[in-house]
């Protein structure tokens, strides 16, 4: 819920006017075609946050689109791509707890995580004094080549 009100702000900040307004100009017809998709992104926002005020329920997937390099599509190698499909169908409690459950060699998953970190597809949250867990931060990934 923080990251849809804090999606909500960033577009109002970012637009200078708020979704009420927008909507108007849209209504107006008098939206350029880069507000365009802004609009449609902060309506589903919108519509995510009203149903979870209205039932209790959010129903809202964020979508990314990004545009990797050449050089960061280098960094998905299949061995990279298992550890994001281990992450998001199995519960694992460490990264030595990963590594078991993929059979790999610890340091050799540690190093992988670290580099899908820096891409922004894993984050590594601390549990307790030395004990880090890895999360996958996507679900899906698409890959669109033109």
């Amino acid at each position: 819920m923080e990251e849809v009100q804090g999606r909500i702000r960033a577009l109002e900040e970012a637009h200078g006017v708020t979704f009420e307004e927008l909507e108007e100009l849209y209504l107006k017809k008098r939206v350029s075609r880069a507000l365009l998709r802004a609009y449609f992104d902060w309506a589903g926002l919108v519509h995510a946050y009203r149903g979870y005020v209205e039932d209790g329920e959010l129903d809202y997937v964020v979508e990314e689109a990004r545009d990797l390099s050449p050089h960061e599509m280098s960094f998905l190698t299949p061995k990279r791509l298992d550890l994001l499909y281990a992450l998001t169908s199995l519960r694992v409690q460490s990264i030595n707890d990963l590594a078991q459950k993929v059979r790999r060699n610890v340091k050799n998953v540690y190093q992988d995580l670290q580099v899908l970190r820096k891409i922004g597809f894993v984050a590594l949250r601390k549990r307790g004094k030395r004990n880090l867990v890895p999360e996958a931060l996507v679900e899906e990934i698409t890959f669109m080549i033109r």
